[in-house]
């Protein structure tokens, strides 16, 4: 039986039977295809952050949670992958990819102190990034089905910050500074994404 502080199994998502938005893409302003694109990349390099995990760490608790939460992420990929064809995506995703595997696999292997505060610290990023989009969406392109995508994933985001967040309320300064990196370099990877 898992211990009172163990991560949920499957913890619950605002997506799960989200249909994905049918978006006329040649109406949205540039800006937004900018921060779907962003967006995209941020679901992948969430994947590839728990695929990180499995080979950085044999604690089964922080396996039990990157393999809860990446089914999410996958989810929310899919649906950003269903909206964006493939030649309005980011070009480098392999490097993606792999920035999000070692953003996975180095705190894990520290640690899950390490793990939970880089999580926590993440997610709570990208919640603000979402609320930031929404905000955006809703004076650009008011579209319904696009502040529903957006929000349900900022949802799920903000449960993923919290879960990490009660799995280890107090991680160590050095925890917290490599939380801090991982934010830093967050930022400027949606940054980035939104232009090449």
């Amino acid at each position: 039986m898992p211990s009172p502080n163990s991560p949920p199994e499957a913890p619950p998502s605002a997506t799960i039977g989200l249909a994905p938005p049918r978006l006329d893409l040649s109406a949205l302003p540039p800006r937004i295809l900018r921060e779907l694109r962003a967006s995209h990349v941020g679901e992948t390099v969430a994947v590839s952050l728990y695929d990180g995990v499995a080979g950085a760490t044999t604690d089964p608790e922080v396996l039990r949670f990157a393999a809860s939460h990446r089914r999410v992420e996958r989810r929310h990929l899919r649906l950003f992958e269903a909206v964006l064809p493939p030649e309005r995506r980011s070009g480098p995703m392999a490097f993606w990819r792999w920035s999000g595997r070692v953003m996975g696999a180095l705190p894990a292997w520290l640690g899950p102190p390490y793990f939970y505060a880089v999580v926590a610290g993440v997610e709570a990023w990208v919640d603000g990034h979402y609320a930031r989009q929404i905000a955006l969406a809703r004076r650009l392109a008011p579209d319904p089905d696009l502040l529903n995508l957006l929000e349900a994933c900022r949802l799920d985001e903000s449960l993923h910050a919290r879960d990490a967040t009660r799995l280890d309320p107090a991680p160590p300064w050095t925890a917290r500074a490599l939380a801090g990196l991982a934010v830093f370099l967050s930022r400027l990877g949606a940054r980035a994404a939104r232009w090449v």
